[in-house]
């Protein structure tokens, strides 16, 4: 049977700021507000899913937090990496892909599983 997986996304509030702003983009390096688009997909091996997609929706708003989170200067990349391995040491599976977008209009996508 071919390869499957199963994904949540969920949209959270949260600050950050990029500290290396070029200068035609200096806005960013200030601490602004986006409302993050949190996307994470695990491996399943069989169509009655072992992993529950509502199951991974909690797991990302707890891993969040009930508020908006500081993230310093973390970026998508640095964010989403950090979803995939936590994620995946807590709940041993395997993680596909975790996507970090900001307002859902531009984010970064890494697939842990080809590191």
């Amino acid at each position: 049977m071919p390869g499957a997986e199963v994904w949540a996304t969920v949209v959270v509030p949260g600050f950050h700021h990029w500290d290396g702003a070029p200068r035609r983009r200096a806005y960013l390096a200030g601490r602004h507000r986006h409302e993050f688009h949190l996307t994470v997909a695990v491996a399943v091996g069989h169509d009655d899913r072992e992993t529950e997609f509502h199951d991974l929706s909690d797991w990302l708003r707890s891993w969040w937090g009930p508020r908006a989170r500081e993230c310093g200067g973390d970026s998508c990349e640095m964010l989403a990496r950090k979803l995939a391995a936590d994620l995946a040491s807590e709940e041993l599976v395997t993680v596909t892909r975790a996507e970090v977008s900001e307002d859902g209009q531009a984010g970064a996508v890494v697939y842990p599983q080809e590191a």
